[in-house]
């Protein structure tokens, strides 16, 4: 009974934290949604499929998806959108195939780069190199303008703690 109220109480932070819009510049609305990834096993000479949905449960060790869509609600493009979204409690910072002007942060979102060109203080020592488990924040800067009325969408993954 009590790993299935830690299981929801887990599946509760994560969906408030993905109810909760992150920041972003610009004259826009931000929407945010979690999902379960879900693995189908190849078959046949058909690769291994990957498929996204709600989470009824997580558990640790589950990989999850973190969906962030940002709409331009304003009469003029919105141009130098900087997209901040923190890293929840629950999860651990895995990956993200959107690429195109990211960065993470391994200090509360003060600064912000390239993970393998990061380093966090260490007790008594010189710096180390920062790791995906030291991922405070990930933020998506734009230089390119967004439309009027259109909507730019990107995710990052992570893992549940």
């Amino acid at each position: 009974m009590i790993g299935k109220m830690r299981n929801a109480l887990i599946l509760a932070a994560l969906l408030a934290a993905a109810a909760q819009p992150a920041a972003a510049q610009g004259a826009g609305a931000l929407t945010s949604k979690i999902e379960l990834e879900k693995s189908t096993p190849a078959v046949e000479g058909q690769p291994a499929r990957k498929t996204y949905v709600t989470p009824d449960v997580v558990v640790p060790g589950d990989r999850v998806r973190v969906t962030l869509t940002f709409t331009n609600k304003g009469s003029a493009p919105a141009a130098g959108v900087n997209l901040v979204n923190p890293i929840p409690d629950g999860l651990v910072y895995d990956d993200t195939a959107d690429t195109a002007g990211f960065g993470v942060s391994t200090d509360g979102g003060k600064n912000f780069g390239a993970l393998a060109a990061l380093t966090v203080p260490a007790a008594n020592t010189a710096p180390r190199p920062a790791t995906a488990a030291d991922v405070t924040h990930v933020r998506w800067l734009w230089s390119d303008a967004i439309a009027p009325g259109q909507s730019r969408t990107v995710a990052f993954f992570g893992r549940v703690r």
